[in-house]
């Protein structure tokens, strides 16, 4: 499960202390996850967060205990420098794991010269966190979207790729998601071509927050026709809005033998209501490697035409309008 949000300021101290936060909030939610899991399985729990490795911008990777930290590398990398940060659960410094924080955010004079993309942050734990800790992936999602001044974000399924070794990996990344079906989060999140995406939001995904100048321009939150048993609404930030489609999130359902998985009925639904702040274009959501022949969203039209994956014709729509009243509510899902 990834959450991503778009954001700006990232180089002022208000808002480096403020990632800082999310940080620490997410390492108090991922601790007392892995001590569900070593009670569940019977192990002596640590008591350690389960972070191995911290990685800076232009900096080799260290392990995560001997690393600066990160609300003190929050604190010094200087206005006027890109502050990139990840830190994974990875056993080795090349490979990937569950967990993942991530921020870029870019400097002081790109900012304020405009066009040069939105900052991002990028949080990840494994899908059987929503089971042992019922409700707590969309309340971390809602207060870092609160805690930083956020456009718009999304999240829901998605594959974690190393970080120093993302293009050798979006072959896996793109055979997966034509497996397991659209829902599936498709490229990296720090990616140019998406952080310039100021003005639209990438994709529809299980939860997705839509900044209020957005929000305008789908004519206010009133103008969401939505049936709310399967849609939740949360507004946050000064006047934003968090949509969450379905009572779990979904790859794909089953379109019968020998079809290839069809969208969620929530997804179709969704994008269908925010047509004129979904993604429809880019150059490429993903590079792969010189020698690559895997098939990749590599190239404009590729990666139009999954920004595209959830539009169908106007019988399709009411078949997904229909297909959704046989899903979960939302009130079947609550934690108690």
């Amino acid at each position: 499960m990834r959450g991503v949000l778009y954001f700006r300021n990232g180089h002022t101290p208000a808002v480096r202390a403020a990632l800082a936060r999310c940080f620490g909030q997410y390492c108090t939610e991922i601790e007392t996850y892995q001590r569900l899991i070593d009670e569940a399985t019977g192990q002596t729990s640590s008591g350690a967060v389960p972070l191995c490795w911290f990685y800076q911008d232009g900096k080799q990777p260290v392990a995560f205990e001997k690393a600066t930290g990160f609300d003190r590398v929050a604190q010094t990398v200087f206005a006027d420098d890109v502050f990139s940060v990840a830190v994974t659960s990875s056993d080795h410094k090349l490979a990937t794991g569950f967990f993942e924080f991530s921020v870029f955010c870019i400097d002081a004079w790109q900012s304020k010269a405009g066009g040069h993309g939105l900052d991002t942050l990028v949080f990840t734990v494994p899908r059987r966190f929503l089971e042992l800790r019922p409700g707590k992936f969309q309340a971390l999602f809602s207060d870092f979207a609160n805690a930083v001044p956020t456009v718009h974000g999304h999240a829901g399924y998605a594959v974690n790729v190393p970080p120093l070794d993302r293009e050798p990996n979006e072959a896996t990344e793109y055979v997966l998601a034509q497996r397991y079906g659209q829902g599936l989060d498709v490229g990296d999140p720090l990616r140019t071509d998406v952080r310039d995406m100021a003005e639209r939001i990438k994709t529809v995904d299980w939860l997705g927050a839509i900044g209020a100048e957005l929000l305008r321009k789908l004519g206010g939150a009133q103008r969401l026709q939505l049936p709310p048993d399967w849609f939740g609404r949360r507004p946050f930030g000064n006047g934003g809005l968090i949509i969450q489609a379905g009572a779990e999130p979904q790859t794909s359902v089953s379109a019968g033998p020998g079809k290839s998985p069809a969208p969620p009925p929530a997804y179709i639904v969704l994008n269908d209501a925010l047509p004129p702040i979904v993604a429809t274009t880019a150059d490429a959501l993903q590079n792969g490697t010189l020698s690559s022949t895997a098939p990749l969203l590599g190239t404009s039209e590729a990666s139009e035409g999954w920004l595209r994956r959830f539009d169908v014709t106007p019988e399709d729509l009411l078949r997904a309008r229909a297909a959704l009243l046989d899903t979960p509510k939302l009130s079947d899902s609550r934690p108690a």
